[in-house]
């Protein structure tokens, strides 16, 4: 018996052991250096699993960023009834830049209209609406409208982008969903999304030899699409809305699409990239014929000054029982609107947190307020200082209720550089390792936000997982505290250019702990 109970503690003691081993890679070296990663001096975001080969104790993280409660822009003029959903912002020229979505009602006409304006500020928060005398409203050039160029006209915003590649005369390049007058109806221009062209943002055309050009690519036109030039593939990218309608009133299923284009004019048929999820419960049950939730804009942008690095800040359009509009039942017809957050490197393949943990990345804001209801995200993120702003629309009432009205306005929200994801550890602690990467330059630095007893340690393995000489785990001088570019040493000393063009991987253990991001710089 003696025996017996020796040999169990024996028993016992070898699986402990057994289980407080830290996993060891058990991949040959061939097949290592065939899936190594060159990060070369490029900051790497740590959006999505792959830089986690293996990992324990630590957890993706989407963070949110703060969102201003006071509007930075809001309807006052004449000719602004409301500020509506697709706008853009962009720090171009010195200042910043903002073109924005304006619903209107013509007196004389007796119509509604829907404008382009243009504001500009020095600091992002104060902006000035200068008088464009391009377009006439109510008799009078006096305003800040700078589109649609026929005054009969109407079209929903759009999205504006810089394009350094072209000719100055076509300095500004814009999408938008257009409205022809009975004029142009009458030579054959139809609605839908279209493109014009600006030297300076300001004075716009339509593109296209007829003045005329209309997108047909398998695009849905009632949305902010959004276009921009790509450096990392030199084409120009397009995220669209895509949509599908049923034989029922709201019938219908919306999700994103991706186009490209060489030109600007000949694009590619939009291909499907990204859904909205349909595992959210709602009250009394899935409707049979409806789906509960639409992605009503993509929000496809690259994010600023990083290389295959995108982001898409989709509007999540929440409907179920939309059809029994006038609401009779608090809670049984939603209609609202607020932004999700989904990653990607390549534009086709996207993570996102589980529906476990799905949160949205902007959030409505308190009742009877013009956050209330929709909110849509609006290109383009801009870097200042040590944080990233977002400028979004925000619609005091749902989507299908046009008579009830808390407001309108353009607001701000402003997250930490490279924030936008995290690999955090918890109180008692974590660690991952990366697959087999490559890099170039003399050290590594991290963005990093430990709490006060937090702390991070990094060890530098080879392909096969063994620690290397100097950069072993206790090797690694402790990092502490919260910080956007923080060098990492051992032993005091920085320099890992030694190991640069070879295959290695790095083995992060830390606790109460953020990890945003890695880069190896010269």
């Amino acid at each position: 018996m003696k025996s017996d109970s020796i040999n169990q503690l024996r028993f016992r003691t070898f699986i402990a052991v057994i289980i407080l081993l830290p996993t060891v890679c058990s991949c040959s070296a061939d097949e290592n250096q065939s899936k190594v990663i060159d990060v070369g001096t490029r900051k790497q975001l740590l959006f999505d699993e792959l830089f986690l080969e293996k990992s324990s104790g630590v957890k993706l993280r989407m963070n949110t960023p703060f969102q201003d409660p006071k509007p930075v822009l809001v309807a006052d003029k004449l000719w602004e009834k409301s500020v509506c959903a697709y706008n853009t912002v962009m720090f171009d020229e010195g200042k910043f830049r903002m073109w924005y979505d304006t619903i209107s009602y013509n007196e004389q006409k007796k119509q509604s209209c829907r404008f382009l304006c243009y504001a500009e500020s020095k600091d992002g928060i104060n902006w000035e609406k200068p008088n464009a005398g391009l377009i006439e409203f109510a008799g009078s050039k006096n305003n800040n409208i700078v589109a649609p160029p026929s005054p009969n006209a109407s079209q929903q915003g759009g999205t504006i982008f810089r394009d350094d590649n072209a000719p100055a005369s076509e300095r500004y390049k814009l999408w938008t969903k257009y409205q022809p007058s009975e004029e142009e109806k009458a030579r054959g221009i139809k609605r839908g999304s279209y493109a014009m062209v600006s030297p300076d943002g300001l004075k716009w055309k339509m593109l296209g030899k007829d003045r005329g050009y209309r997108l047909k690519r398998g695009q849905a036109s009632d949305s902010q699409n959004i276009c921009f030039w790509d450096d990392d593939v030199s084409k120009y990218v397009a995220f669209v809305r895509m949509k599908k309608m049923g034989p029922e009133p709201r019938d219908r299923t919306c999700w994103v699409g991706l186009m490209t284009s060489k030109n600007f004019e000949n694009w590619t048929r939009a291909k499907d990239i990204f859904y909205a999820d349909e595992q959210m419960p709602v009250p009394g049950g899935k409707p049979g014929w409806l789906p509960v939730v639409d992605l009503y804009t993509p929000g496809g942008m690259k994010v600023p000054g990083i290389p295959d690095a995108y982001i898409l800040l989709p509007t999540t359009y929440y409907h179920w029982r939309e059809d029994d509009f006038p609401q009779t039942d608090e809670g049984s017809f939603p209609a609202t609107i607020d932004v999700a957050l989904a990653t990607s490197r390549d534009r086709v393949n996207w993570w996102q947190p589980s529906p476990a943990d799905r949160e949205p990345f902007l959030r409505l804001g308190l009742d009877a307020t013009a956050l209330s209801g929709m909110i849509f995200s609006n290109p383009w993120p801009i870097v200042v200082g040590d944080e990233i702003w977002f400028y979004y629309a925000g619609l005091g009432r749902s989507h299908g209720d046009v008579s009830t009205s808390y407001g309108s306005g353009i607001f701000r929200a402003r997250l930490r550089r490279d924030g936008f994801v995290s690999v955090d550890a918890a109180y008692r602690g974590g660690e991952f390792t990366t697959p087999v990467i490559k890099f170039e330059g003399n050290r590594l630095e991290l963005n990093m936000d430990g709490s006060a007893g937090g702390w991070l340690q990094v060890e530098i393995q080879s392909a096969e997982c063994k620690p290397l000489k100097g950069y072993k785990l206790n090797d690694c001088d402790t990092i502490r505290g919260n910080n956007l570019a923080k060098t990492i040493t051992w032993k005091g000393s920085s320099i890992v250019s030694k190991l640069a063009g070879k295959p290695v991987r790095l083995r992060f253990v830390m606790r109460s702990m953020k990890l945003f991001a890695f880069q190896f710089v010269k």
